[in-house]
Parts: structure tokens; sequence; C-alpha cells
């Protein structure tokens, strides 16, 4: 069904897998440093009831990662809507993180 060279649709193909394995790395960046945020947070003596928040966060950026990672095309069968789902994940991870860190005296 593909009536394209063969190395233009090897390069196309690569391209768009990297691209969305370079964002699940930002993504994965931003929930450590929501986690260390966390750390931080609980060893400032913060309840578990004022974690709530960043952990709700943590938990919408991890799900978006694990979907992408183990949808098995790195963002090949809709590179826009991995993206997509990539950048939610790296914008929760930071909502939470500043959630945490207010909570750091």
């Amino acid at each position: 069904c593909h009536h394209d060279d063969e190395k233009e649709i090897l390069a196309r193909v690569e391209n768009i897998q990297d691209t969305n394995y370079k964002l699940l790395l930002r993504g994965g960046e931003a929930l450590n440093d929501l986690m260390d945020a966390v750390v931080a947070a609980k060893e400032a003596g913060a309840t578990p009831e004022q974690l709530n928040e960043a952990l709700e966060f943590q938990r919408m950026a991890q799900w978006r990662l694990d979907y992408i990672a183990a949808e098995n095309s790195m963002g090949f069968h809709a590179p826009q809507e991995a993206a997509r789902i990539l950048a939610e994940a790296a914008d929760y991870a930071r909502q939470g993180q500043v959630s945490a860190l207010k909570l750091v005296k």
C-alpha cells in the first residue's frame, strides 16, 4: 500500500520514533523530579493528605508515560497523538513537582 522508497519510509519511521523516544525520556525526567520533590516534602513533614494533589499528578503523568511505552510503536502509528500524550505527561509531572515543592519549608 506504500509506494514510497524504502529508505525514505525507514528514515521517516526512525525520525518519528526518535522524536517520541526523546519526549518519553523528558517526561521520565520530569516524573523523577516530581518524585524527588515528593520525598523532600515528606522529609519536611508533609502529611499524606497534603501530598494528595502531587501524587494525583504523578499518577496522571505515569499513566501516560506507561501507555506510550507499552503501545509498542514509539509513536509511529499516531505520532501527533503520541506527542500530545507525552507532552501531557511532562506537564502533569511538572505541576505535581510544583505542588510538592510548595510543601517544603
